[in-house]
């Protein structure tokens, strides 16, 4: 029950932390899209 990357590097806490990071890192690629998606829609 601390962050993942205090874990040791063993098998489950290595795709954790690269599964997490891949959302982390979509969020602010996929972010705004969704808004000028959204934004078109409501026009």
């Amino acid at each position: 029950d601390t962050w993942i990357g205090a874990r040791p590097v063993e098998d489950p806490y290595i795709l954790t932390g690269q599964l997490l990071t891949v959302i982390y890192f979509s969020y602010y690629i996929i972010n705004p899209l969704v808004t000028q998606w959204w934004d078109s829609l409501l026009e």
